[in-house]
């Protein structure tokens, strides 16, 4: 069975955060909404999804890319912004005879898919008209729901079914449509207070008994032990040690909190919130403040209150890993003068290549490698852009900027730096990529390298 999942609403209800992101991208606890829609799917064991996009495409391609990582295959369609599902499903050509699920991947329910396609397949000849607390959850089966997929255009409106053939299902859980700012807090608090969902992240020790703060890798935040805090705290976020939290808060990756206190807000991906203020029941993104309550906003022009922080957040804490580079560099000195006289010996002309890449500051500079055909030895005089801060140890590989987001760390080593050439398709790039950027990287590497290392002997070979 196939899955074609809508995510094409232009979100204007959600303004002014359309402005950053449409519905199905906009970070919900620090995970894109549609994500929560693909797990779900993956649980209900549908593996085969085409998923509807519009105005978006390339920013959703690149956050979920060919849904490996949820053992799903996904396969994108584009469609007008709110385009009816009818008119939709009519470009695709779907066989009218086969069964496939029709689901809104932009608004969140509780995980319910698994038991819907169950039901669903118990009477295929009926529609089944599926509710969760008297809302429409935005999900239909066919061959049977063909002559009911208005119910799934959105708005989305709960009406009853009255047809011989239909039978109700009544679903439990919460169903949020995510079409008001006030929806969005209530969906998140939703998200952060269950247990039902997976979350990013280890469990941090707070002085909350009843519910847990989640927080990713890279991030350096105050003692947190005694506070009355819970939510969720992304990667490489770093949160001052004079910073108080307290209740319900969320803060998004690559975030930078100065000493301000923060109390029941959202601070989503991306923001640096300055010193001395006060955040109580707000949403910031970048330069917004948002109040949910009233759907009132305003964009702070002074940067020392609130800003977009791109590398305050993600370089905070690269000064001592660049001091340690710095002595490995100098540890590795006599190996690297004995590879650079090696090569000068053998090929005197040119023992050193030079090429342009694409820094960590989104700056091209200049890097030089050995020219040998072991890559792992020949890209050893890059180390010292990791020793300046303008690379990591580990990461993508910049000459492929394009398939990158604003937000990628570029390295000197990755799987792609070691494996493949300019002749590789940038599709099997893209996926090699998005693999490295979930793993935990010295290991993959470790086991890329001894996987080179048994597959052939490890001589260094002069290019000719």
């Amino acid at each position: 069975m196939q899955a074609i999942v809508f995510a094409n609403r232009n979100g204007n209800e959600l303004a002014p955060l359309n402005q950053q992101y449409c519905p199905a991208l906009l970070p919900l606890a620090n995970k894109p909404l549609v994500e929560y829609t693909l797990e779900d799917l993956a649980d209900a064991g549908i593996s085969q999804v085409k998923m509807v996009i519009c105005a978006d495409a390339e920013q959703l391609e690149a956050q979920i890319g060919n849904g490996q990582q949820w053992g799903l295959n996904i396969e994108y369609f584009l469609s007008k912004p709110q385009e009816a599902v009818n008119s939709v499903l009519a470009r695709m050509h779907i066989d009218n005879t086969a069964q496939a699920l029709v689901v809104r991947g932009d608004i969140l329910r509780s995980p319910c898919l698994e038991r819907f396609v169950a039901f669903s397949s118990m009477v295929p000849t009926k529609f089944v008209h599926a509710t969760m607390e008297q809302r429409n959850p935005g999900m239909m089966m066919l061959p049977a729901g063909w002559k009911h997929n208005q119910l799934l255009n959105w708005p989305l409106q709960t009406t009853a079914v009255d047809h011989d053939d239909s039978i109700a299902q009544v679903l439990h859980g919460q169903c949020f449509y995510l079409d008001s700012l006030s929806g969005y807090v209530a969906a998140t608090e939703f998200v952060i207070c269950s247990k039902i969902f997976s979350s990013k992240g280890r469990k941090h020790q707070t002085g909350s008994s009843n519910q847990s703060l989640m927080v990713e890798a890279q991030c350096e935040l105050p003692q947190l032990d005694s506070a009355e805090v819970y939510g969720a705290i992304g990667e490489y976020t770093k949160v001052s040690h004079k910073a108080q939290l307290t209740d319900a808060v969320v803060v998004g990756k690559y975030c930078f909190i100065e000493d301000s206190q923060i109390q029941n807000s959202i601070i989503l991906p991306n923001t640096y919130v300055g010193p001395q203020l006060s955040v109580n029941n707000k949403i910031i993104s970048q330069d917004l403040m948002i109040d949910p309550q009233t759907s009132s906003w305003s964009k702070i022009e002074d940067q020392s209150l609130i800003a977009t922080s791109t590398q305050s957040a993600s370089n905070y804490h690269t000064l001592m890993q660049r001091g340690l580079m710095m002595m490995f560099y100098i540890l590795l000195s006599p190996l690297l003068l004995t590879l650079f006289v090696g090569a000068l010996i053998i090929k005197p002309n040119k023992p050193l290549l030079t090429e342009t890449v694409i820094n960590n500051h989104n700056k091209a500079v200049k890097a030089h490698k050995f020219n040998f055909n072991n890559k792992f030895f020949s890209l050893l005089p890059q180390l010292w852009l990791a020793a300046k801060g303008d690379l990591a140890l580990f990461g993508a590989s910049s000459k492929h900027k394009h398939l990158h987001d604003s937000n990628t760390t570029y390295g000197v080593y990755g799987p792609v730096q070691l494996n493949f050439d300019q002749h590789t398709p940038d599709e099997e790039i893209q996926m090699v990529e998005m693999e490295f950027a979930q793993a935990q990287k010295p290991l993959y590497l470790a086991n890329i390298l001894q996987q080179k290392f048994h597959s052939k002997q490890a001589d260094i070979i002069i290019k000719s």
